[in-house]
């Protein structure tokens, strides 16, 4: 999706106006404060409040304190300062849940979508030089027949990267390094065989950005899915400020382990049986709380 909106089920969250609305009342803070922050003075016979950003009774603009302007601005501010500073405080526990649902719903679409492109990326990368080969042998083909050639040249994957269609809202730039264990059916006379050597993908929704980087080792030969094999090392930074760096050791059957380290100190483990297989939390369970976690966790609102 990646367009400032998640659907799960029958349930659609428009995260964007979330947290745009989050965003809208956290501004109107510093003008609250102004109220809360009015001084009140009683005296014998009366009482009088001061006007924030003024300070004295006779002010040459809004006039004399009774019967001026200055005085029934200061009687306004000081007589809602306490009303005006509960108001405040529940708008900024709103504001603070609306933020937290928008950066749980962000971050849940755009890990899929930067999953989608990174992983068009990737096969770019792979097929690249195997289609370049095929346009030549079809050269070379078309030679000997005495026939016009007039295919065009594979051109080879940008980087940054984004998916033909897309918004633009989701780029991969990435690196590659030379693959050594190509199979010999899936090597290409023409160019040098190339797999990943890191990729950055950033995601970014009306101010909200989620970014991970992925380092990849060297490829330890192809598996049986057809690609390469390499461990890896990613960092997503997610929309709320918080990082996970996540560490994954595969072999070449798919079996694998993975590790997740949030910022808070949170430490989540999983195992993989095979590429076909799930990946399964492996984590100790938390008796005291428990919270739906991890690479296939759907959202959850309370």
């Amino acid at each position: 999706m990646s367009d400032g909106s998640y659907n799960y089920a029958n349930l659609v969250i428009d995260y964007s106006l979330l947290n745009q609305a989050a965003t809208d009342i956290s501004a109107l803070s510093p003008e609250i404060s102004k109220i809360k922050g009015a001084a009140h003075a009683v005296y014998r016979g009366g009482e009088t409040y001061s006007v924030p950003g003024q300070n004295n009774d006779n002010n040459a603009e809004l006039g004399p304190y009774e019967g001026g302007l200055y005085g029934a601005m200061g009687r306004f501010y000081g007589r809602w300062a306490t009303d005006m500073s509960n108001a405040m405080d529940s708008l900024n526990k709103m504001a603070g849940y609306f933020k937290g649902v928008a950066d749980s719903f962000m971050e849940t679409d755009a890990s899929q979508a930067a999953g989608l492109n990174m992983s068009a990326a990737m096969s770019a990368v792979l097929r690249y030089p195997m289609a370049l080969d095929q346009w030549y042998t079809d050269q070379a083909n078309a030679a000997k027949e005495g026939v016009a050639f007039t295919e065009p040249e594979p051109t080879a994957p940008s980087s940054p990267f984004s998916l033909a269609g897309s918004n633009n809202n989701v780029t991969t730039t990435y690196t590659t390094q030379t693959d050594t264990n190509v199979p010999d059916a899936d090597k290409s006379s023409h160019t040098t065989n190339e797999v990943f050597a890191s990729e950055t993908t950033t995601v970014t929704v009306n101010g909200m950005t989620y970014k991970e980087t992925t380092t990849f080792q060297a490829d330890q030969g192809w598996g049986t899915n057809g690609s390469p094999t390499q461990n890896t090392t990613q960092v997503i930074n997610n929309p709320d400020g918080s990082t996970d760096t996540i560490t994954t050791t595969t072999n070449t059957s798919g079996a694998g382990n993975m590790t997740d380290v949030n910022s808070d100190g949170t430490t989540t483990t999983y195992t993989r049986a095979d590429w076909n297989s799930p990946w399964v939390d492996t984590s100790p369970t938390d008796t005291s709380s428990s919270t739906s976690s991890g690479p296939d966790a759907a959202p959850f609102v309370d």
